[in-house]
C-alpha cells in the first residue's frame, strides 16, 4: 500500500504535463487533499506577515513565491489540473469537466462581493453606510494604493471590533423579518421583473457553486473504466492469480521478446522430430547416421 501511495505522488510530480493519460482514484485522493492541506496551513502565517508589513507602513514582498501558501498554489497549479483531467479520462468523462472548480470559485467570489457591498447599505442602524463613506474618504485622502492600504490597516487595527460586532448583531436581532418579506413581496407585485431578476441571481450565485463542487467531487469518486479507452489501458486491478504469477516470475513481462511466430514454431517442431528420429535410429536400431 505504501508503494502505491508513493507511486501516486510520483505520478503527480512527474506527469504534470500529461493531459491525455489516466489516473486512478488513489492517485487523485492521495495527492490533492495533501496539497490543499499544506496551502491552508500556511495561509494564516502568510496573512499575518502581510498584515504586519501594512501596520508598519511597509510594502509587503510582491514576489508570490515568497509566501508559502500562494507559492505552493501556483507551483502545483499545472500538476493539479493535469491530475484532474487524467482522473476524468480514467472515469470515462471529458476533461472539460475540470473547469467545475474554477466555476465554483469565481461565482462564489462574485456572490461574496455582492453580499459585502449590499449588506452594509441594507443595515438600518446606519453603521454600514458610515463605514462605506469613511472608507471612501480615507481612500480619497490617501493619494495612492499602498498609502490607502496602510491607512485602512491602521484604522482596522484601532477599531474595537467587539463593539462593532455587538452593534451589528443587535441590529440583526431587532430586524423585522416579516416586514422585510412583505416589503419585498409588495415590490415584486409592483415590478415582477425585479423579483424574477433577484430570484435568478440568488439561485445562480448561491446554488450553482455548490452544485459545481458536488458534481466535481462525484466525478473524482467515480471508479475506473475496466475497458481500455482512447486515453490508455485500463487502470483497474488485474485478477489475483495474475498478480501471483507476476510475483513468481520477475521476467514474465519480457516473454514477448522470445515469442516465436507460427512458422518459426512449426520449423522448430519439425527439427526436433527429425533429431529424435535420428537419435532413435542410431542408438536404438543401431543404424549408422546419414
Amino acid at each position: 500500500m505504501i508503494s502505491r501511495i508513493l507511486t501516486a505522488f510520483e505520478s503527480f510530480a512527474f506527469k504534470f504535463l500529461d493531459f491525455d493519460g489516466r489516473a486512478t482514484r488513489l492517485e487523485y485522493w492521495c495527492a490533492i487533499p495533501v496539497v490543499w492541506q499544506f496551502i491552508f496551513l500556511m495561509l494564516p502565517g502568510d496573512a499575518k506577515e502581510v498584515w504586519t508589513h501594512l501596520l508598519r507602513r511597509e510594502v509587503p514582498p510582491l514576489n508570490p513565491f515568497h509566501y508559502g501558501s500562494l507559492g505552493l498554489f501556483l507551483f502545483t497549479f499545472l500538476p493539479r489540473l493535469s491530475l484532474t483531467v487524467r482522473r476524468l479520462n480514467d472515469a470515462g468523462r471529458s476533461g472539460r469537466w475540470a473547469k467545475l472548480p474554477f466555476v465554483a470559485v469565481s461565482l462564489g467570489l462574485m456572490m461574496s462581493f455582492g453580499f459585502a457591498t449590499s449588506l452594509p447599505t441594507a443595515d438600518q442602524s446606519g453603521l454600514g453606510v458610515a463605514v462605506i463613506a469613511g472608507g471612501a474618504v480615507v481612500a480619497a485622502l490617501s493619494g495612492g494604493f499602498w498609502e490607502t492600504m496602510f491607512n485602512f490597516a491602521a484604522i482596522a487595527n484601532a477599531v474595537n471590533w467587539d463593539a462593532v460586532l455587538g452593534t451589528l448583531l443587535g441590529a440583526a436581532a431587532k430586524a423585522d423579518v416579516s416586514a422585510g418579506l412583505q416589503t419585498a413581496q409588495a415590490t415584486g407585485l409592483q415590478n415582477p421583473a425585479v423579483e424574477l431578476q433577484f430570484l435568478f441571481y440568488s439561485v445562480f450565485f448561491g446554488l450553482v457553486p455548490a452544485l459545481a463542487i458536488l458534481v466535481h467531487l462525484y466525478f473524482m469518486r467515480l471508479p475506473s473504466e475496466r475497458d481500455d479507452n482512447i486515453h490508455g489501458a485500463s487502470s483497474a486491478q488485474a485478477p489475483a492469480h495474475a498478480n501471483q504469477d507476476s510475483k513468481r516470475n520477475a521476467y514474465a513481462g519480457y516473454a514477448y521478446l522470445t515469442k516465436r511466430t507460427g512458422d518459426e514454431e512449426k520449423m522448430l517442431q519439425a527439427a526436433r522430430k527429425a533429431q529424435i528420429r535420428e537419435l532413435y535410429q542410431s542408438r536404438v536400431l543401431g543404424k549408422p547416421n546419414g
